[in-house]
């Protein structure tokens, strides 16, 4: 899923702040995604491409990290909710089509990474994050290190944060197992 502008181009948490207020929920029973936002009406979504409407949906082309995606617009009334959120006009909800199959270029067994910028996951290790904070000055003068650490955390938007002894690590890991999930490791985040 994403949200492009007028022009066919996703918008990012970077320019748009108030993208972290909407609050997806999937209902796999109910076969449906809802978008929530504060003080407004959710709104629900299909989860599954409609295959008697084909004709009725509408494909679109963007660009994630100068890819090309091919997708389906998700229809007029998520616009105008997205529109009335994010107090924007010409937005639209795009879902990756199935058909669409954007690979990493930094994985060498060309794994699928969806409409994420470089990987499907990030992952810190607060050891790093502490280290980090070691390293600034300007952080030593702060009374309170665990908010600190928090923020820190935060605004790297990792979606996984592990807490390994040794500083810096993950920058040889090549797997990671947690329960009986395995993750591959690609590389480093070239935002990070």
């Amino acid at each position: 899923w994403m949200i492009v502008d007028g022009s066919g181009i996703a918008i990012t948490q970077k320019t748009e702040t108030k993208l972290c207020l909407i609050k997806p929920t999937i209902d796999e029973k109910g076969n449906f995604m809802e978008l929530a936002f504060p003080y407004t009406e959710p709104i629900r979504i299909a989860l599954k491409e409609s295959c008697g409407k084909k004709s009725a949906v509408q494909l679109c082309q963007s660009k994630v990290c100068g890819d090309r995606i091919l997708g389906i617009d998700c229809g007029d009334s998520v616009a105008d909710w997205l529109c009335d959120v994010l107090c924007m006009n010409g937005l639209r909800l795009i879902r990756q089509s199935a058909e669409d199959n954007r690979l990493s270029r930094k994985s060498s067994d060309n794994a699928s990474i969806a409409l994420a910028n470089q990987a499907q996951y990030l992952l810190i290790n607060m050891a790093t994050v502490n280290w980090l904070i070691s390293q600034v000055e300007d952080y030593k003068k702060t009374q309170s290190i665990s908010v600190i650490q928090e923020d820190i955390a935060d605004r790297f938007r990792a979606n996984l944060i592990v807490d390994f002894p040794d500083i810096l690590a993950e920058l040889d890991w090549i797997r990671l197992q947690i329960g009986k999930i395995e993750f591959k490791c690609v590389g480093q985040c070239v935002r990070c």
